[in-house]
């Protein structure tokens, strides 16, 4: 099951919402405008999928400096096909958590992540046979919206992989190709 477990209104009207630039870049930060109702909590959730390979049985993904920001947020990762899920967050002390798979898909899922910038590592062993591994990734955070219903954000493409990604506010999404950096 995939979480998106914010603490927003989930039925608050979303007026229009939109995101700049038009065909980002891995590492661009994307100016994220809309306008809802005065004073309104929106759940904005940014969701893709990576195959990673599967090397000696094992799968290994890293991400570099990611930004969790503070307030109301989740983080997400399931593995596909997997035995195990491993994640690791790199800070002043390695944090390691291990999941078991049930059906070949093992999950880690955290509330309340406190904000800094994070090296994460998600790994394992694979089922046997396996080649490539799928790892979904959703990570959720509310935005506040002014006295006149405007909201702004600003979000960090850089530990994005290339590709395709969602970004989901409120019941609205829209999908996201990042290209490579220059």
């Amino acid at each position: 099951m995939i979480y998106d477990q914010t603490e927003e209104n989930p039925n608050a009207p979303l007026d229009e919402w939109s995101i700049s630039p038009g065909k980002p870049r891995t590492g661009d930060i994307l100016d994220i405008v809309g306008k809802t109702s005065p004073e309104e909590t929106i759940g904005m959730t940014v969701s893709f999928t990576i195959n990673t390979p599967v090397i000696d049985n094992e799968y290994k993904y890293v991400f570099e400096n990611i930004r969790i920001p503070g307030g109301s947020n989740s983080f997400q990762v399931r593995s596909q096909k997997v035995e195990d899920l491993n994640f690791i967050v790199h800070m002043f002390i390695d944090f390691k958590r291990s999941f078991d798979a049930e059906n070949g898909i093992a999950e880690f899922f955290e509330k309340n992540v406190p904000a800094g910038n994070y090296e994460i590592v998600v790994e394992g062993n694979a089922m046997d046979g396996e080649k490539e591994v799928k790892i979904d990734f959703v990570a959720t955070q509310t935005v506040k919206a002014d006295s006149e219903g405007n909201f702004s954000h600003k979000y960090d493409t850089s530990a994005l992989p290339d590709g395709d990604f969602t970004v989901k506010i409120g019941d609205s999404e829209k999908i996201i190709t990042l290209m490579p950096a220059n």
